[in-house]
């Protein structure tokens, strides 16, 4: 008879708590529902409010098992409690720990449980496990995986959040370059491919050693008055010093001839002087421009190729031209190229920074 009363006390004294554990919020930033949710009837309207807001969240087959949970452990004739607690969208934040504690918390406080069991859509949530196993309470090692596997959960969790947070970023460039490289090739031949090939290789190099972004805190840390690090005032410089030297030479070498082929002759030499000053000028305003300004990195990259690719062109047209001058062209070949060389930068204009004047439009 003793024995019977105390198997029934020690069978009324465990209490039984099931927690739905949504550690990203969705419950409350799609359903607008405040956690935690106490209550069968009210775990399941947070289920339906859920499942209108967005019928593909996995924390509705969450909530729906921790209720099936709920039952079964209340068929058995436990003392049972069903609740949901919520953390943040940034899952890793300070915010996200310090709502769920405070949930678990007020949880424990309130319903005193013997056992608590958890239910969870991913491996993610499976962290406020560290957290019980820190209290007096034993957590059921009986785990609710709902619908898909854990494993697939985390998995599709990962592959979101790598494409989300670093393909977002380098799509972009990757794109950005793959295009200029077509253009270039399709202009000057190989050369496109080694000019773009080197462009996006120092790029990465850059990227994966942080030399970017320590440049920029560096300089920035340094302060802004020491204008004299800029580049683009020692590139201009530089830039007019190989002019000057390439106007000489080019002068000197087409002396003798009569006006018009000198014209052709002083072209020919003088182009690769110029491309390389004005090279110089673009390269340093992007540097400058990556160090200094506010501006994305792929928008400066884009302004840059857009910048290669007419200088470039610019280069054919002057090297056709002196061709034309000293006899070595046809007038109807110069003016097809120039024709063509024009409807590819307005192409390539209209693609690049079409989109931005649309949003400006638009706002």
């Amino acid at each position: 008879m003793n024995k019977d009363f105390s198997v029934n006390t020690v069978k009324k004294e465990d209490r039984y708590l099931v927690i739905v554990v949504d550690m990203d919020d969705d419950v409350g930033r799609k359903a607008n529902i405040k956690t935690p949710v106490l209550g069968r009837s009210n775990c399941i309207n947070a289920a339906v409010k859920l499942g209108l807001a967005d019928p593909g969240d996995t924390d509705v087959n969450s909530i729906l098992g921790g209720v099936k949970l709920y039952d079964d452990l209340k068929r058995e004739g436990n003392q049972v409690e069903l609740a949901i607690i919520s953390g943040y969208k940034d899952v890793e934040s300070k915010k996200c720990a310090r709502r769920i504690k405070e949930q678990l918390d007020f949880l424990l406080y309130l319903y005193e449980p013997t056992f608590v069991y958890f239910v969870s859509d991913g491996k993610e949530d499976e962290l406020v496990l560290k957290y019980l196993e820190g209290k007096d309470v034993f957590v059921w090692k009986k785990r609710v995986v709902v619908k898909q596997s854990e494993y697939l959960e985390s998995t599709y969790y990962l592959i979101q959040e790598f494409l989300k947070k670093t393909m977002s970023q380098y799509l972009p460039f990757i794109f950005t370059s793959i295009g200029f490289a077509m253009v270039i090739y399709a202009i000057f031949a190989d050369l496109g491919w080694r000019i773009i090939v080197g462009i996006v290789g120092l790029y990465i190099l850059s990227e994966g050693s942080g030399l970017i972004e320590d440049l920029k805190k560096a300089l920035k840390e340094e302060g802004k008055s020491f204008e004299f690090r800029r580049l683009t005032p020692i590139a201009n410089t530089i830039a007019i010093l190989i002019i000057a030297i390439g106007a000489l030479y080019s002068y000197s070498m087409a002396q003798g001839e009569d006006f018009i082929i000198f014209i052709g002759k002083f072209l020919q030499y003088f182009t690769d002087f110029f491309v390389l000053g004005t090279f110089i000028v673009l390269l340093a305003r992007s540097i400058d421009g990556i160090i200094y300004s506010n501006r994305e990195v792929l928008e400066i990259f884009k302004r840059f190729l857009f910048g290669i690719v007419i200088l470039f062109i610019l280069r054919e047209i002057l090297i056709r031209f002196s061709s034309l001058l000293c006899g070595r062209a046809e007038l109807v070949e110069v003016v097809v190229s120039v024709i063509v060389y024009s409807l590819i930068t307005a192409i390539l204009f209209i693609v690049l920074f079409y989109s931005r004047g649309r949003r400006v439009m638009t706002g």
